[in-house]
């Protein structure tokens, strides 16, 4: 080869390495709507603030994650509150070995708008004195939120038209009493919490140890044991529970939470009102679904009350095998009651 024809040739590699350069530069240098353009059928996740004020006169960050496709204007908002010795990840759990475990992002492809927050004490939300927690402090919190997306204010700016609250567990003893002092949700659904009465299988011991601590973790073996039916799980999704979701809880959800759960004057379950969907596991170790027969009479000032037993599955739903039992029970809920925007929107 000449060298004239080397220069020719080197100089057709240059160019072409030049070009590839720059389209990789316009691709790097897309805004996030450009990205949203091109991924309009893929599920987005906004990280999201709330300040709330609590009767110390201080004022709080609540941290969230929004999940929706397309766009989450005109979309029912799913309030997700997650349990005691979680956070939001509860809720978008990633796929393990061929399963999904999201429940955030399995809603948000029905046309949903899931807000999942990490509650006081949890996450990356602030950490008041765990004793400041109580039952009220966080249904305010909870309620202060819901103005805000109501209105509009805040990282979301959006005024969301319907708001459906989610509990899990102590999520849904907040969201309970949240709805019955304040009344600010469409509807409401629990999971993992019923209102008849029996004995917790918690040891004493735990129950005393958790009580010397502001915030506390919970011991993983009975974490375990008490969350999970093990013929319904994946023994890699309840390792990964324990190695990921673990969080601390703070004491004062334990003492006015946890311990006011078959106390209806404490947990103001017959002051809730709107449309309410109750969902118990099958083998569920704290809240089994073999006692929700009478559950819907604690309920009497709800509009409608709606309870489900979702079989194969334990306290933790979402991730359990069955769980899309659970979220397809959801959304048809939500569908009668006109909760949801028509399919296509």
């Amino acid at each position: 080869m000449s060298l004239q024809h080397q220069r020719e040739r080197t100089a057709l590699v240059a160019g072409a390495i030049l070009r590839f350069a720059a389209a990789v530069a316009i691709l790097f240098t897309l805004t996030p709507a450009g990205f949203a353009r091109e991924s309009s059928h893929s599920i987005k996740v906004d990280r999201v603030d709330f300040p709330v004020t609590l009767s110390d006169g201080k004022t709080y960050k609540v941290a969230g994650y929004l999940y929706y496709q397309g766009s989450f204007r005109n979309r029912t908002l799913l309030l997700a509150l997650h349990g005691a010795n979680y956070n939001h990840k509860y809720w978008d759990v990633p796929e393990i070995n061929g399963h999904d475990y999201s429940f955030a992002r399995y809603m948000a492809a029905r046309k949903y708008a899931v807000l999942a927050i990490d509650q006081l004490g949890t996450g990356e939300s602030d950490k008041p004195d765990g004793d400041l927690l109580t039952l009220g402090e966080t249904a305010s919190a909870i309620h202060q939120i819901i103005g805000q997306l109501r209105s509009g204010a805040g990282d979301i700016r959006h005024a969301f038209q319907r708001v459906v609250l989610v509990g899990h567990s102590l999520g849904s003893i907040n969201a309970v009493y949240e709805q019955a002092t304040y009344s600010d949700a469409d509807a409401l659904i629990t999971t993992g919490l019923g209102h008849v009465a029996h004995e917790l299988p918690i040891p004493e011991a735990v129950i005393g140890e958790m009580l010397q601590h502001k915030y506390f973790p919970f011991p993983g073996d009975l974490r375990a044991a008490l969350f999970y039916y093990a013929p319904g799980a994946d023994t890699d999704v309840i390792a990964y529970d324990r190695a990921n979701l673990a969080e601390l809880l703070p004491r004062g959800q334990l003492v006015t939470g946890v311990f006011a759960a078959f106390d209806p004057t404490a947990n103001r379950v017959g002051a809730v009102t709107g449309a309410v969907l109750v969902q118990l596991g099958e083998h569920d170790a704290l809240f089994p679904a073999s006692l929700a027969e009478g559950e819907a009479a604690f309920y009497t000032n709800a509009s409608s009350v709606t309870v489900q037993a979702i079989p194969g599955v334990g306290h933790d739903m979402n991730t359990h095998f069955g769980n899309h039992t659970s979220w397809r029970l959801m959304d048809e809920w939500m569908r009668a009651a006109g909760l949801r925007e028509p399919a296509g929107n």
